[in-house]
């Protein structure tokens, strides 16, 4: 039997013993947060830390960039010489997230694609230790063979928002019908990083639920 815990108390516990990030970093953070702007949450940001500090990745790809919070907090753990490429197409994140990357002195570690993913990821060549996929959640099971063709064997794939609120376990007629194909797409997505058998995948419910995938061949 799997016992799954969902006391809101209880994340609410959790989630007032996790710090904010420090400095202009952590004023970046609260200012999201206070003006619903879509960055990770706290918990998720503590599991993105201790995998990065782990990895200490050269290379990160980000899908969708927002006000550029977590492209400047996965820049902390590059190592020396390494690079955040991260890609957005909205132009009021896109002018948010260059204020902060400017204001945080990352415009050498960080490089800024403007165009929409599922275009741009095609044409990206090398490889990356890391990628982090946070744009439109209907379009994960469309780029995830563009991501996987460029993560580095023993790369970390991570893909954020995959329980598409709480809802990804029930039925379809459930769902709300304007979310019923995010639904059937995501769902398509979970199988294929369950079943696919380069891939050693996590799935987890912290923030809006989290697939962490470790790229074996």
């Amino acid at each position: 039997m799997i016992m799954v815990i969902s006391d809101k108390t209880l994340y609410d516990y959790i989630d007032s013993l996790l710090p904010m990030r420090k400095g202009e970093l952590g004023d970046i953070q609260s200012y999201g947060y206070e003006n619903d702007y879509p960055i990770i949450p706290k918990d998720s940001v503590g599991l993105m830390a201790v995998i990065l500090g782990l990895v200490k990745p050269k290379e990160i790809l980000e899908l969708g960039t927002a006000i550029g919070f977590s492209a400047c907090f996965m820049s902390d753990y590059l190592e020396k010489g390494g690079k955040v490429t991260t890609i957005d197409r909205y132009p009021e994140m896109i002018e948010e997230a260059k204020e902060n990357i400017k204001r945080l002195g990352k415009t050498d570690s960080i490089r800024m694609i403007e165009g929409d993913i599922n275009e741009v990821v095609s044409t990206l060549r090398g490889s990356y230790d890391v990628i982090f996929m946070d744009g439109g959640k209907g379009q994960y099971i469309n780029i995830l063979p563009d991501c996987l063709r460029l993560l580095k064997v023993g790369g970390i794939l991570i893909a954020d928002d995959v329980m598409l609120d709480g809802e990804i376990g029930k039925e379809r007629l459930e769902i709300k019908r304007r979310n019923r194909t995010t639904w059937t797409r995501l769902r398509e997505f979970l199988n294929e990083l369950c079943t696919n058998d380069s891939l050693e995948t996590s799935l987890l419910t912290i923030g809006g639920g989290m697939a962490i995938c470790r790229k074996l061949k």
